[in-house]
């Protein structure tokens, strides 16, 4: 299975990363700029509920997670949305418009339990770290 991350600003970056459990990614964005971070998933799981998690993201249900975006729901953060391609298996989490405070871990997620809110990181995941920058000043004379 692939991940892929990319900028939509005129930094470009798209990474293709193993998204395999205990694999560990940094992701680099840039202030002001958008991120596009792509969950894959095998088939079986189209209908179920897709997230992206912030922070430890605990697969136990009685933890509380922080949940910035999920399918069939309006975002916490409207700089957040998630796409889901059924079709490819594969869910799209952007977020618009990056702040310093949106640096941290992040985790895709699926809900394997369509009939309660038990929200589980994928079988097949990996840790993303987003970093937030500062893009730099390019003088031109």
């Amino acid at each position: 299975k692939k991940i892929s991350v990319s900028s939509w600003s005129k930094d470009s970056l798209l990474l293709l990363l193993c998204f395999k459990a205990l694999a560990s990614t940094t992701v680099i964005g840039y202030r002001g700029s958008s991120v596009q971070i792509r969950c894959p998933y095998d088939s079986g799981y189209e209908t179920n509920m897709k997230y992206l998690c912030r922070g430890e993201c605990s697969t136990l249900p009685w933890e509380t997670k922080d949940i910035p975006v999920k399918s069939g729901s309006t975002a916490k953060d409207q700089r957040f949305s998630l796409k889901d391609d059924t079709a490819a298996g594969v869910f799209t989490v952007t977020i618009t418009d990056l702040r310093p405070e949106d640096a941290g871990q992040y985790w895709c997620g699926i809900n394997f339990y369509q009939f309660y809110q038990s929200y589980r990181v994928s079988p097949d995941y990996t840790e993303i770290q987003l970093l937030v920058k500062t893009a730099p000043i390019v003088c031109r004379s």
